[in-house]
């Protein structure tokens, strides 16, 4: 079975959760892929200019589980497709968390709590005007309160 590969090539016609990265970061859509995976979620992926937080809105919206990823050199996002296209969910300005955020999007389909968030010196989620440094618990208190109001807990 193929778990992670690109739009349009995959053989099973699965919801998946998407991927996009531009041209400079294709080379990691496994890492990405690898995160998924370990949850037992599918994940496609494509390439598409833009910044991370756009690529993940039009992830989310490509995909039918409606949770996208989007990967740049200057950071890495994960959002859902109702929000904000500029406020993300979780977004990270340091690309060390891709295995992580492949999880991530993968316990958010499965409504599961989120896994351990690596340290990240540069970590950021949405809260409401606000950028601020998140803790685990308040990163997992936010995915709580979406999942809450889209009625998938």
């Amino acid at each position: 079975m193929t778990w992670c590969g690109r739009l349009g090539e995959m053989k099973e016609e699965r919801p998946t959760i998407v991927l996009l990265l531009d041209e400079s970061s294709r080379s990691i859509a496994g890492e990405v892929g690898i995160g998924a995976e370990e949850e037992g979620v599918p994940l496609a992926w494509d390439v598409m200019e833009g910044d991370a937080k756009k690529l993940a809105w039009e992830a989310a919206n490509r995909s039918r589980l409606r949770v996208g990823i989007g990967v740049t050199q200057e950071g890495c996002a994960l959002t859902l497709a109702n929000l904000d296209p500029g406020k993300p969910l979780i977004y990270h300005e340091d690309g060390g968390a891709l295995r992580w955020l492949g999880q991530a999007a993968a316990r958010l389909v499965k409504g599961l709590p989120l896994p351990p968030m690596p340290q990240l010196a540069k970590s950021t989620f949405n809260k409401g005007k606000a950028r601020v440094q998140a803790s685990e618990q308040e990163v997992a208190a936010v995915i709580a309160k979406v999942l809450r109001q889209m009625g998938l807990a």
